[in-house]
């Protein structure tokens, strides 16, 4: 006898009067509520209920019994609620991981909103640039960008975050405005080096059926992008940057973009990843859900919605620590007569 539940439609046939009432209040038979209520009273030894074509009488037996028992029947059922609504909210520790810049300038301005939100839940965040570093199977979520195979993870891909190249206005003032992409070969161009090495000294435009590979250079690389950044920032030359990472220099005139009636090609995308084991974990769900709503917005606000995600371009996972090596094999290929 599951005699919890008998419990249960005993006490639902007090309250509602018959045993009809308590088998359509639990969802099922009315032989199966007076199946359970007889195990019942042979389990006490007693009668707790005189049935008649009336209804039920509690017996005296049966009244003491009911008020006994009914209170921790009511305790159970509170208990059994608290446990399933501290499962459903999300507490404890999640552990984000991911790109630094990304993070600081997309993630972080945003978080008090969401401890407003999920005030029981505290957030680790970790540097991790990409999917194969040990710390990424430390961290519950991860906002990489970059072009990641990720078989072994859920990727929610975010909006796609345009690239412009921008410079200070005293720069531009300087050493010109470019009007032409080949223009910027003669710039201070500050460039990346990507987490697995390679320095992206080529940037390549796009405008209508036009496409311009230039090389670029400069005094300067890093695998940092704030590096680059915070030299930009003091004029020392032209970036590559996000609309949506670098919103707030954008804004306020502080960097300049130039060439808006190009695109700029091989825009790294940017998507959350967490593990196929967390995809119902109410702490992960929340802070998916509220990334996406981060990227969303700011695509919307500062960049060109809509577009479709990059492809991977072809000098990803080509030989070389410099995209401009790919660039000379690219051109040194002469065409088959």
């Amino acid at each position: 006898m599951d005699k919890l539940r008998a419990l249960e439609y005993f006490l639902a046939a007090i309250k509602f009067g018959s045993l009809s009432a308590a088998a359509r209040t639990h969802g099922v038979s009315v032989q199966a509520v007076a199946k359970a209520i007889d195990a019942l009273e042979a389990h006490v030894g007693t009668t707790l209920f005189v049935r008649s074509a009336r209804g039920l009488t509690l017996t005296v037996d049966g009244a003491h019994y009911a008020e006994h028992c009914e209170p921790s029947v009511q305790r159970l059922a509170a208990a059994d609620e608290q446990l399933r609504q501290s499962r459903d909210k999300p507490t404890g520790t999640l552990v984000v991981g991911g790109t630094n810049f990304v993070v600081q300038q997309c993630i972080v301005p945003e978080l008090p909103s969401f401890h407003a939100t999920f005030p029981d839940l505290t957030i680790d965040l970790r540097s991790v640039m990409h999917l194969n570093e040990p710390a990424a199977k430390e961290c519950d979520v991860l906002v990489i960008q970059g072009w990641f195979e990720a078989d072994q993870w859920v990727k929610r891909e975010m909006p796609l975050l345009c690239n412009y190249p921008v410079a200070t206005p005293a720069y531009w003032a300087k050493h010109g405005f470019p009007t032409h992409p080949s223009e910027l070969a003669s710039h201070t161009c500050l460039c990346y080096r990507n987490p697995y090495g390679k320095l992206l000294d080529v940037w390549r435009f796009q405008k209508d059926a036009q496409n311009e590979d230039v090389r670029v250079s400069g005094w300067v690389h890093a695998n940092h992008r704030n590096h680059l950044r915070d030299l930009a920032l003091v004029d020392g030359g032209v970036l590559r940057v996000s609309a949506v990472v670098e919103h707030s220099f954008l804004q306020n005139g502080t960097l300049v973009p130039a060439l808006l009636d190009w695109t700029m090609l091989d825009a790294a995308p940017v998507a959350l990843y967490f593990d196929p084991a967390q995809r119902d974990s109410p702490k992960v769900r929340a802070f998916v859900n509220f990334a996406s709503q981060c990227f969303t917005r700011l695509a919307a606000a500062y960049d060109t919605g809509g577009a479709a995600l990059p492809a991977r371009p072809d000098w990803y996972l080509s030989s070389g620590h410099r995209v401009s090596d790919w660039l000379e094999r690219k051109t040194s290929v002469s065409p088959m007569k």
